[in-house]
């Protein structure tokens, strides 16, 4: 099977790096209704065996005006019996780890930094810096928030803490609107995480925007763009965000891609009667 697949912006290439898949119960989505879910799958065109849904796991790497950044890192070793992929798909697209000059992570939940160190624990991204949005570095290291936490929700803050360790003094927190490199913004899509963020890519009349987890089931939410999960830290905040970049996307014909779009992912939404759908492009 094929890890990785490029997509031309204008003049910047875009490489989708496919890490594998994991399954999520019905349970993920707090407003699952078996009904609708069937409805939403057969719309998606997508097959649901009634109890749980595939979420695919994906990166991405860009290469603009002899840069390299790298968009998340895929999921800790041993994560899902389907992921693994992420070093097989960034060999596989010719690119070394010391060429990547930044890590712009859409969030820092462990399905995203799994694979920022290596097997020893060190960094495997020696000449990169970390950006993320605003928000999440505290989150994800606040003492109140793991206090909170439940004991699965504390056991991935340690694995996320471990991971980010080594970028700690080679970071920051992008404020806003933040332009990464010729071409490449960070724009904040908040309600997942506090942070949470998209990548938008522009160059030669040509767009494409990673929108992060605005979905983790595109068999599901594109349907059903109310049906935030359990992972959301504001589920209302993200559910306004998810409709809106929804309605913007087929307004504007953008072309998206995300973590958790079916693998190569680029696509572009369409309004249907019940919702949207994404109709993808080779």
């Amino acid at each position: 099977m094929t890890h990785s697949s490029t997509r031309s912006v204008g003049g910047i290439e875009v490489i989708a790096l496919r890490d594998g898949a994991m399954t999520a119960p019905n349970g993920l989505f707090p407003l699952h209704d078996m009904d609708r879910a069937v409805a939403a799958a057969k719309q998606a065109g997508d097959e649901y065996d009634g109890t749980s849904v595939t979420v695919p796991v994906n990166a991405f790497a860009i290469r603009t005006g002899g840069r390299v950044l790298l968009v998340d890192a895929g999921a800790p070793d041993g994560y899902s019996g389907s992921t693994g992929h992420f070093g097989e798909a960034l060999a596989g697209a010719g690119i070394a780890a010391a060429e990547v000059d930044t890590l712009a992570m859409t969030h820092l939940h462990i399905d995203h930094v799994g694979q920022l160190t290596g097997p020893d624990g060190a960094a495997r991204f020696p000449n990169a810096e970390l950006v993320s949005g605003a928000g999440d570095w505290a989150h994800f290291h606040s003492d109140e928030v793991y206090a909170r936490a439940n004991t699965r929700a504390r056991g991935s803050i340690d694995v996320s803490r471990r991971i980010l360790a080594p970028y700690a003094e080679r970071r920051r927190d992008a404020q806003g609107e933040t332009p990464l490199a010729p071409g490449v913004t960070m724009i904040p899509l908040p309600g997942h995480t506090p942070g949470h963020s998209g990548i938008l890519i522009e160059d030669g009349g040509e767009q494409l925007l990673i929108w992060g987890d605005i979905i983790h089931s595109e068999t599901f939410q594109l349907a059903e763009p109310d049906w935030s999960v359990l992972f959301d830290i504001d589920q209302d905040q993200a559910r306004e965000t998810r409709k809106a970049l929804f309605d913007r996307a087929a307004s504007d014909r953008l072309m998206i891609t995300g973590p958790h779009v079916r693998f190569p992912g680029f696509a572009r939404v369409e309004r249907m009667t019940r919702g949207y759908r994404l109709v993808h492009e080779g």
